[in-house]
Order: C-alpha cells, then sequence, then structure tokens
C-alpha cells in the first residue's frame, strides 16, 4: 500500500491572503452601505421629535379646547408680565376637570364648572416644556410667575423654544389660541438636515 507523505489543506499563506481579502470584502460593503445607516439614524432622531412635538400637542390638545375665553380666565403672559428670563411661552387657563385637572369634565347647570388652573411654560434652563395644575384658584393670575409651579409634569424635552398668542392677534375679543412649539434634533450636526423641528397649532376653546 502506497503512502503519500504530503496531504492536501491549506497553508498559512493561503489562510492569510484569504483573511486579508475578506476583510477588504467587509470594509467595502461598510463603505457601502455607511450612508445609509447613517440616514436611517438620522430619520430615526427626527420620527423621534416629531413624536415627542405631537405628545405634547395633544397633551396641551385637549385642555385647550375644553377652556373659555371669557376675559380673567385665561391669559397669555409676556414678558411684561413677568414671563422672561428662566421661563418662556407661559400660560395660565382654567379646567374643568377634577381630581388633579385630569378627572372627568364637571358641569353645573349645564356649564362647565371650573375645578382648577392649568399652567403651561417652557423652563429655559431645562428645555422642558411643562405643566402645573393648581386647584386653589380658577383665575390665572395677573403676572406671571404663579406662587407656586410644583408639582408639575414634563409634556415636552429639548423644546428650544415655545410660545402662545391670542388670536385674531391685536383684536379686543380674541377667539383662538396659537401655540407655537419648536424642539431640537440631536445628533444632526453633520445633517444637512434643519436642526430643529417646529410646530405651530390653533387651538378653539370651547366654553
Amino acid at each position: 500500500m502506497k503512502r503519500f507523505s504530503a496531504e492536501g489543506g491549506f497553508t498559512l499563506i493561503d489562510l492569510t491572503v484569504g483573511l486579508v481579502l475578506l476583510g477588504i470584502v467587509l470594509l467595502s460593503i461598510y463603505a457601502l452601505f455607511r450612508p445609509t445607516f447613517a440616514f436611517s439614524r438620522i430619520v430615526g432622531e427626527r420620527l423621534a421629535a416629531q413624536q415627542d412635538i405631537r405628545l405634547a400637542i395633544d397633551r396641551m390638545s385637549r385642555d385647550l379646547h375644553e377652556t373659555t375665553m371669557v376675559p380673567g380666565r385665561l391669559r397669555v403672559y409676556a414678558a411684561e408680565a413677568g414671563c422672561a428670563g428662566d421661563y418662556e411661552g407661559c400660560i395660565g387657563f382654567v379646567t374643568a376637570r377634577d381630581s388633579e385637572c385630569t378627572g372627568s369634565f364637571q358641569l353645573m347647570g349645564g356649564a362647565p364648572n371650573w375645578q382648577a388652573t392649568l399652567y403651561v411654560w417652557r423652563d429655559t434652563a431645562a428645555n422642558e416644556l411643562r405643566l402645573h395644575c393648581e386647584t386653589n384658584t380658577t383665575f390665572p393670575v395677573a403676572t406671571w410667575p404663579p406662587p407656586s409651579l410644583e408639582p408639575y409634569t414634563v409634556i415636552g424635552t429639548r423644546v428650544v423654544a415655545a410660545s402662545f398668542t391670542l388670536e385674531p392677534f391685536g383684536k379686543p375679543e380674541p377667539t383662538s389660541v396659537a401655540m407655537a412649539v419648536e424642539e431640537q434634533v440631536p445628533g444632526l450636526s453633520r445633517s444637512s438636515l434643519p436642526k430643529t423641528l417646529f410646530n405651530r397649532t390653533v387651538f378653539v376653546p370651547q366654553n
């Protein structure tokens, strides 16, 4: 029986060359798909920011639709009324919901039974849109800030600008409230897309 002294296989040089070629192929694939990965990350970050803005708008939508434009029951605070420095986009308005402003809508004789006052503002240091329920009064204070803004609920994060305006602007009897929110989108320093998202929504109080 004849025995071969050499058996088939790969030498160290063969393995080295194969690994180098495999590395080149993998790097080529990564370079090809890297823009796609980056774009997917950017889209994901923008969608997250849009979702955050949408949730903030949705949270305000019910409260502003349910409130009233009766003088003294809704106030938009400008800089001259104290909404400046640590605060921006300050508004106060009544609500007919009980149980810390989140319960059922209360009626008395077919009309809203005002239960508390809601205050909304942007904290300029934290870039948060915050909401506070004040159950001791149903008339917003004349000048900002109220006696207390705690406890509060964060209804928007990364908010770099916020404002409330009464519309039609400059009219003696406004009929609606416009809310404008601008939110920063993180991680877009190298992108040509806008670095912030802006949303403006007009609410018509129904009471």
